[in-house]
């Protein structure tokens, strides 16, 4: 079980750079033009509804730009698909005139597929370049190839029978485990397995105090700090969360420790609780035990309400691990872990996803302020009981419900709110 779980996390917490809806895309396209080789001529791009939805309002690192066209465009000019979410880590001031030039001329075509139901990442690229055509599909996460042709040669396709076999995350490894697996392990696991999530605390700290010393996006972190002058260990996770995604929002160009294959769910994730052990004066093991913990039940959640659902993952997902972890940092038991995972669903279950954009900082640290208060509330002996709304009788029952209503009960939700948003967009 161990070396499954530490499997799980290696695979889920990865630097990305920039917003990871744009930057799947850059990622496909770029993995098609790297397919036949060449120069890219034109680009014809396919995604789902979510993953347009989630890049129109975000700043592209190392340009001035915004949107899923010039994504797409820059994918395919300079993109390096070898380098995974860090795929635009090499783009240079001509690759971003180059792309924006094919935008100009029309050689950036875009369609939005409503129809992909249920929850999950459709992007699907055809690049053209001075040696042919190469095609690509990523689906389900934001890196994950199922399909791969030059000129209509399949070079890789995924063993999956069909799309919908792909877009299954009910067969995800992780769900085969419940919240009390993921204590243990975070509690038991020898604490130099885990020691590569230092890098997580590195990058997403960067971006924080980048936000707040150049008051990036709209400035809420630093909007924070001015609150309390004590800066005591609630609102100081709240700036330091705030700024973090002020910076990445708005496009600056660092990387952020992603968690299942979202930077601002790693930023949520990780960073309140690198402030709250600073505060408390808690080792290095201690914050990486609660790291462990909080990512592995953020990846958990967010394979039971979809990879991209119209439930906002940062403030459900990684709100609970920051909860979770918030327990275990102020020695806390496994029982105070679930009354605090009951406290965050009873009080802020059901927020919607409207879209990666700049306000994501304030939501981002709304839920922080509500992990943290919610563990503070556990660890009281105060918690929400079992049959009041949406929560059960067990952590595990209860966010399995969660999921049920953000998969299925949220379709239509979900639909109507990213029409809205597009059509909003599509008409300025």
């Amino acid at each position: 079980m161990y070396q499954e779980l530490l499997s799980i996390l290696k695979a889920e917490v990865k630097p990305a750079l920039g917003c990871t809806g744009p930057t799947s895309v850059s990622y496909a396209a770029s993995v098609a033009k790297d397919a036949v080789g060449g120069k890219a001529k034109s680009v014809k791009v396919l995604v789902d509804r979510d993953t347009y939805k989630n890049s129109i309002a975000v700043g592209i690192p190392g340009t001035s730009e915004m949107g899923v066209d010039i994504a797409a465009a820059l994918g395919a000019v300079g993109g390096d698909s070898k380098l995974g979410l860090e795929v635009l880590n090499d783009i240079t001031p001509q690759d971003e005139e180059e792309a924006k030039r094919m935008l100009a001329d029309g050689d950036v075509k875009l369609e939005i597929k409503w129809d992909i139901e249920g929850v999950g990442l459709y992007i699907e690229v055809f690049v053209e370049t001075d040696k042919g055509i190469g095609h690509a599909i990523v689906a389900k996460t934001h890196t994950n190839v199922v399909l791969i042709e030059a000129n209509d040669e399949i070079i890789y396709k995924s063993e999956a029978e069909d799309l919908k076999t792909i877009l299954d995350e009910t067969k995800a490894p992780i769900n085969n485990y419940g919240v009390k697996d993921f204590y243990e392990f975070a509690t038991k696991v020898p604490v130099e397995e885990i020691g590569f999530l230092r890098e997580a605390i590195e990058l997403n700290k960067k971006l924080a105090e980048t936000g707040l010393k150049e008051k990036l996006g709209k400035g809420f972190g630093s909007a924070f700090t001015r609150f309390d002058q004590e800066q005591n260990a609630y609102m100081k996770a709240k700036a330091y969360t705030a700024a973090a995604s002020d910076a990445r929002m708005a496009g600056e160009n660092l990387s952020a420790m992603s968690c299942a294959s979202s930077g601002n769910v790693g930023i949520t994730a990780s960073v309140p609780l690198y402030v709250v052990a600073s505060e408390y004066e808690k080792r290095e093991e201690m914050l990486l035990r609660a790291l462990s913990l909080s990512f592995l039940l953020t990846i958990y959640i967010k394979n039971q309400i979809g990879r991209l659902s119209a439930m906002c993952a940062c403030a459900i997902a990684a709100s609970i691990g920051v909860g979770a972890g918030t327990v275990l940092l102020l020695d806390g038991n496994f029982e105070q872990v679930e009354e605090t995972i009951k406290n965050i669903v009873g009080s802020i279950g059901g927020v919607i996803c409207d879209g990666a954009k700049l306000g994501c900082a304030l939501k981002l640290s709304s839920a922080v302020g509500i992990a943290i208060e919610s563990a503070y509330l556990a660890m009281d002996g105060v918690s929400i009981p079992t049959g009041d709304g949406i929560v059960c009788e067990t952590a595990d029952e209860t966010l399995q419900m969660l999921g049920r209503i953000a998969r299925f009960g949220m379709i239509e939700t979900d639909k109507t709110m990213c029409r809205e948003i597009i059509e909003r967009e599509q008409a300025r």
